[in-house]
């Protein structure tokens, strides 16, 4: 399926419309579509006509392979919404087989079928499956070997569940995952639910008798929607396309829909683009929750290996690409780290004598700051004694001078004790100036201190 091309064929009464596109790395891109109106009657001659069709298409976009899938008119098959035991969900298919004359009024060996498993309910033991039927003869024509298309089938399918699958692409405009899509084509409109991406409803109504008004009947079946859907205080938004009428005119009177039209912004594709060919052709370029498909296994195209076995080449190529660029980048590694290894042991004589130097260093500032200390502990006190000699008044004694470790104390007699304060404490090796214990006269009517400082 990678970088495959994907075409998406929609037949209707009277006319078939096409949507090319192309799988890429990384999702896909639209790549072409038309619209032709069909001449002939009967299957085996619209068959051969579409044929012609479909593959002067492929020619005029040069595609050389592509999955082809087919779409229906979804009144050309038999939809039953039916509640079965979860027991047979192993063998879902073959049960169904055996009880088709339960669901479908044909004889099993006349139809194609295929079913959807819509919800499961494990606490009551039930599955709610919908099962398709259609008649051979719609389908047939197709398969024959002298008309089949050029490049062979892949799926066939209704238009109702391609829609589905295209309504994927919308994005949602309301808080739940339920919405509707309204397709309007010339003679009959088509009606849908979309839940969790499976289809949970579906109607078909014709139009083309003159009492039929089309108004009158989209919104009766749009009530008959909203009833099957249950109550909801919000609109329900409806997606409108096709080819006939205006749906937002239809629609716009009621408060209990959203028409909306589909949003094509940033996708690159055009704002005409049939919607049920373009949910057809998303089947081969991407996986959708529906998985309708009426062709037997034997008779469906075979997926061809070409792409993939030359996809496998070249990832073969790239890993040997890789392996010699690997092993040349791992030898100059190799080379380069020789190289490094030698610088290295180089360096690291250099760093070593480096680091003797360095150590030599701190051990010499080591010495050095030892030197410096003794010098900054030696207290030349003789020099601050002299000092402190000429500084005081001649009536002063000093009786005890000390210091240690920085910090002194003098003690004598003076005629005024607190007139030595000021004259210490304006000398520049002494800080802190002062008494140390109260100041008392002596028999002579002298002063007594004692006066602590620190030596800067």
């Amino acid at each position: 399926m990678y970088l495959q091309a994907s075409v998406g064929v929609n037949i209707e009464n009277n006319r078939v419309s096409l949507v090319y596109l192309r799988r890429t790395l990384k999702g896909f891109s639209f790549a072409g579509h038309a619209a032709y109106l069909l001449e002939k009657e009967g299957h085996k001659d619209k068959a051969i006509e579409i044929s012609r069709l479909v593959n002067g298409f492929l020619n005029a976009h040069g595609i050389l392979s592509a999955d082809i899938f087919l779409g229906i008119q979804r009144d050309r098959a038999i939809l039953r919404y039916i509640e079965l035991p979860l027991a047979v969900k192993e063998n879902l298919r073959g049960s169904l087989a055996y009880e088709m004359e339960k669901y479908v009024p044909l004889d099993i060996a006349d139809i194609y079928y295929d079913f959807q498993i819509i919800a499961e309910d494990k606490i009551s033991g039930t599955l709610t499956v919908l099962l398709i039927a259609v008649r051979k003869e719609w389908i047939d024509p197709y398969l024959d070997g002298e008309n089949r298309l050029g490049l062979g089938i892949s799926g066939v399918e209704i238009s109702s569940t391609a829609l589905a699958g295209a309504l994927l692409c919308q994005p949602a405009g309301q808080k739940t995952d339920a919405r509707a899509f309204l397709s309007i084509s010339d003679g009959y409109f088509e009606l849908g639910l979309v839940k969790g991406g499976l289809l949970n409803y579906s109607r078909h109504v014709k139009t083309d008798r003159p009492e039929n008004r089309l108004h009158g009947l989209v919104n009766d079946e749009i009530s008959l929607l909203r009833k099957a859907l249950g109550p909801d205080p919000d609109p329900l938004e409806v997606v409108c396309c096709g080819t006939g009428g205006s749906p937002a005119e239809l629609l716009g009177e009621r408060q209990d829909v959203s028409p909306v039209s589909p949003n094509l912004s940033g996708t690159g594709l055009p704002p005409d683009l049939p919607a049920v060919a373009w949910g057809l052709a998303l089947k081969g370029v991407r996986k959708t929750p529906m998985n309708i498909n009426f062709l037997p296994p034997g008779v469906r195209k075979k997926v061809s290996k070409k792409a993939f076995y030359a996809m496998f080449g070249l990832i073969g190529l790239l890993a040997l690409t890789t392996l010699v660029w690997g092993g040349s980048l791992f030898l100059h590694q190799r080379r380069v780290a020789g190289r490094l290894e030698a610088e290295l042991k180089r360096l690291g004589a250099e760093v070593e004598t480096i680091q003797q130097t360095r150590d030599q260093v701190r051990a010499m500032e080591v010495r050095l700051e030892a030197i410096n200390s003794l010098r900054r502990g030696h207290v030349p006190v003789l020099e601050i004694l002299r000092q402190l000699s000429g500084e005081v008044p001649a009536d002063a004694w000093f009786t005890r001078f000390s210091i240690v470790d920085g910090k002194g104390d003098v003690e004598g007699s003076a005629n005024s004790a607190s007139a030595l304060i000021p004259l210490l404490a304006a000398s520049p090796r002494l800080g802190e100036v002062s008494f140390l214990s109260p100041i008392t006269k002596d028999n002579d009517g002298k002063e007594k201190f004692r006066i602590g400082f620190t030596v800067k």
